[in-house]
């Protein structure tokens, strides 16, 4: 299914490098760590190891960091090939290029070379975004009542940080985490929000609670205190939050990981379907599944051609946001459509946990929460009728 595109030696290469760690290091526990009914304790520290080893977990690191600074084309061709055998093991490997390159982008040399070092040489070393909040309202953004309220309040040389993050993603086991404040509420929240990078051991900050959520199970997400937090100025990253804008890999990726997902549960269906036997024929004659596999392989090809050739676009400085947004939430609608249709073609089969296809539909069910009715189409639609990703008139 790599007809998209002729891939390079060096694609080839990575893609290869991506199937056999999915197949050595990801296959043998990707239902263990779902199932563990403790969600702090099911994180595949061995898989992150490994990963880290052979520096997949590295690959978005500046050259001068020992990264690779791989593109959007790289970035979708490796998720592929691990979100098709786990979603949750690559959500968790690509969040990290996000975040890293999050302060590769905008950091100084100086947090560069204390942070990014860190990363670099510590396996166990996990990198945090801190951003969603208990009540905000992203639909707001271009009013000083909407966005961030996180507050950041300037104390000398530095910053005092008081607030709640939620679904927080790593934020269990990340060392570090990068965290949006509120600077002035009297100004819209483009113009007063902050980042600041708190390494976990700083006074007055706090891991409250590990959501036990339905899908993604091992790729936790946390609730975050912060009480009196100091955090010296030059642990500031930068101002605004738009986060899409500046950096559209981490759609790409995200889109990626749904279409690996959805690609593997179409391919797991299409098999059973030629050995499944009813009414003295294989299932896969019967038109009710026919039909079933032909809608599924119809939109697992729209979606990845949508989002391969998005990524060719932003590698080549020629995607727009509206794009790269779109794509995103497309894909996540072809992960729902075709492991919900999985099931079907397996019957009873598909519910049993014996199997990874009721595994696949939960894991399908984050792309619901996070691409269809996130806050990536409401800016979608403000931007199709003519206004910027904050709801104002575009210039």
């Amino acid at each position: 299914m790599y007809d998209e595109f002729e891939l390079t030696e060096e694609q080839q290469a990575f893609q290869n490098l991506a199937r056999r760690f999915a197949q050595e290091h990801i296959k043998p526990i990707a239902a263990e760590i779902d199932r563990k009914e403790n969600v702090s304790d099911n994180f595949p520290w061995d898989m992150l190891a490994q990963a880290h080893k052979i520096g997949l977990k590295t690959l978005a690191l500046p050259r001068e960091y020992g990264g690779e600074e791989i593109g959007a084309l790289m970035r979708l061709i490796i998720c592929d090939e691990l979100a098709f055998v786990d979603s949750t093991c690559c959500k968790i490997l690509s969040q990290m290029w996000s975040n890293s390159d999050r302060i590769a982008r905008r950091g100084t040399k100086d947090q560069c070379d204390r942070f990014l070092t860190e990363f670099r040489d510590n396996p166990a070393y996990m990198i945090c975004n801190a951003n969603t909040e208990p009540n905000s309202d992203k639909t707001l953004h271009g009013s000083p009542e909407g966005g961030v309220r996180l507050s950041a309040v300037k104390n000398g040389s530095g910053y005092v940080l008081n607030g709640t993050k939620h679904m927080s993603s790593l934020g269990g086991v990340a060392r570090l985490f990068t965290v949006t404040g509120r600077i002035d509420k009297t100004v819209p929240p483009k113009e007063g929000t902050g980042m600041f990078v708190v390494p976990r051991d700083t006074p007055g900050f706090s891991v409250t609670k590990i959501h036990d959520r339905v899908g993604w199970r091992a790729y936790q997400s946390a609730e975050l205190v912060f009480q009196d937090v100091y955090v010296p100025e030059e642990n500031m990253l930068a101002k605004g939050t738009s986060e899409a804008r500046n950096n559209p890999y981490h759609l790409v990726e995200i889109g990626a990981n749904y279409l690996g997902l959805a690609r593997a549960a179409y391919e797991a269906s299409l098999d059973y379907a030629k050995l499944r036997v009813q009414g003295g024929k294989p299932i896969i004659e019967h038109q009710f599944i026919s039909e079933r596999l032909a809608d599924m392989y119809i939109d697992l090809q729209a979606g990845r051609s949508f989002v391969w050739h998005t990524a060719w676009a932003i590698d080549h400085g020629a995607v727009n946001q509206e794009k790269a947004i779109a794509s995103t939430w497309f894909a996540g609608n072809v992960a729902r459509k075709v492991t919900q249709s999985a099931i079907a073609v397996f019957g009873g089969m598909g519910v049993e946990k014996e199997l990874p296809i009721e595994r696949y539909a939960r894991d399908a069910m984050i792309a619901i929460a996070t691409a269809m009715m996130g806050s990536r189409k409401v800016k979608l639609m403000y931007m199709l009728g003519g206004l910027d990703a904050d709801g104002k008139p575009k210039s």
